[in-house]
């Protein structure tokens, strides 16, 4: 390869990596994946696979590697939360707290992903269903549902007095 490709190489990489930064400013810290008071669902999946990949993240306490879920029964799972969410776990906070990241690998029997699911917590979103904005990714990031969606919060209002998580008490 000649310099003038690795130049060009770089200066493309470099442009790139700026404008990941710039949409995802503050992504983690307590702000928001909005834009015009809508959540971008594909600003959220660049987020968590290029801008700070979630397999990176930890997991829920006592979740590591694969587990089988509790709700729907059966199912073989892998559980990342952000250090928002870990923190609200290991102090036992009873609420997460707006940014709060919670995305569950869902597998098949033989172990290959086929859907991914995110809890993301943007206040004033939703405060009648604890303001959690769900998506449910297929593995290429393709969305399947987005939003308020009603079968996650139907399934999920069960334990609405653990805001809205079967994992773990977090009180």
């Amino acid at each position: 390869m000649n310099y003038m490709y690795h130049v060009k190489y770089w200066a493309v990489n470099m442009l790139c990596s700026a404008l990941l930064l710039f949409i995802l400013d503050g992504i983690g810290f307590g702000e928001t994946l909005n834009r015009e008071d809508k959540i971008d669902a594909q600003a959220l999946w660049t987020y968590i696979t290029v801008g700070n990949p979630y397999q990176n993240y930890p997991t829920w306490p006592g979740k590591e590697g694969f587990y089988e879920s509790t709700m729907p029964p059966g199912n073989i799972l892998k559980l990342y939360i952000n250090d928002l969410a870990l923190d609200t776990v290991m102090n036992k906070k009873g609420v997460f707290p707006e940014g709060a990241l919670l995305i569950k690998e869902n597998y098949t029997d033989d172990k290959k992903i086929f859907l991914i699911t995110v809890m993301y917590k943007k206040k004033g979103f939703n405060p009648a269903g604890h303001d959690w904005y769900w998506v449910k990714y297929k593995p290429d990031g393709e969305v399947r549902l987005e939003g308020k969606v009603d079968a996650c919060i139907n399934c999920h209002v069960g334990v609405a007095g653990n805001d809205y998580v079967f994992t773990g008490s977090i009180k």
